[in-house]
């Protein structure tokens, strides 16, 4: 009752919100070994919600919940030890707290997992390992996890090389709007890599890739302009293409887009360079943290 009553406090349901006495009444119940309202104080002083931010009660907390199985403090505590947040870094006590909120089908925790068994981060190196929280993070719908399980699938990595796996991963993961999906998938069918040569869906998701910012997509879509396979030639749009990814930092654009230049009218060359401004002024206004 008294975790019921805080909760409704702390979310201001059918009472005027007041967060002093959610922690009141969470503590009380904290006290009494509630998990769900020990979570909840280390939520508060985590996010510093109508308090001032304190990592160290919010590990303390966390702690308390997480021992008694509370899958969401097993998962922000592990966090915590990751980064080195109110606590000295411990990839050892990550891992530890992740696998324990991972055994309990926490994706997100599924998906850390993998990654410090691919970087052996707190644990030993294992691919296999690694493969296996991937699958069960991607099985959830995780698109991380997707694309991770593609490129293991793609580059043999924990897996015998699977082109046909490959393709089938990346296309839930480009599906759900992973940008590097998007490109690997569209770097499949322009190569012929576990199907058919199809140069219109390479395209088709190389401009996904694009148009989100992937410099490398952006890179291969100018070629496909450039060459003319799988869309209409057009040397103004390979060249705004290669314009855009050079000035997001790929190298390999910047010579290309010298390259184009050279067989174009200076009357293309300033249309295209004023398209390509206008996208990244576009790109730029759309995306303020990047």
């Amino acid at each position: 009752a008294q975790y019921n009553l805080a909760y409704l406090y702390d979310i201001g349901e059918f009472v005027a919100e007041d967060n002093h006495k959610a922690m009141d009444l969470y503590l009380k119940a904290a006290n009494q070994g509630d998990a769900d309202a020990q979570y909840a104080i280390a939520l508060m002083y985590d996010e510093g919600d109508g308090f001032i931010e304190d990592d160290v009660e919010a590990i303390h907390w966390y702690a308390q919940a997480a021992e008694q199985g509370n899958l969401r403090a097993q998962f922000n505590l592990a966090i915590m030890y990751d980064v080195g947040e109110g606590v000295p870094e411990d990839n050892e006590l990550a891992v530890k707290w992740y696998a324990a909120a991972a055994e309990q089908g926490h994706s997100d925790a599924q998906l850390n997992l993998g990654i410090m068994y691919e970087n052996g981060e707190g644990t030993d190196t294992d691919y296999k390992e690694a493969m296996k929280w991937y699958q069960a993070a991607a099985k959830q719908g995780s698109s991380d996890a997707q694309y991770a399980v593609a490129l293991m699938f793609d580059e043999g990595i924990g897996v015998p090389e699977d082109n046909v796996a490959a393709i089938a991963w990346y296309e839930r993961a480009a599906e759900s709007g992973d940008a590097m999906a998007q490109n690997n998938l569209g770097a499949m069918y322009d190569s012929g890599e576990g199907s058919a040569i199809d140069d219109e869906k390479a395209v088709y998701w190389y401009a996904k890739s694009a148009n989100q910012g992937n410099s490398i997509a952006q890179n291969n879509l100018g070629a496909m302009y450039y060459t003319g396979e799988g869309i209409r030639e057009s040397k103004t749009e390979a060249y705004k293409w290669f314009y855009i990814a050079s000035e997001l930092g790929n190298d390999d654009a910047k010579d290309n887009k010298e390259l184009a230049a050279k067989g174009m009218r200076k009357s293309d060359l300033r249309k295209a360079t004023k398209m390509a401004t206008q996208w990244l002024k576009d790109f730029s206004d759309a995306s303020p943290d990047l």
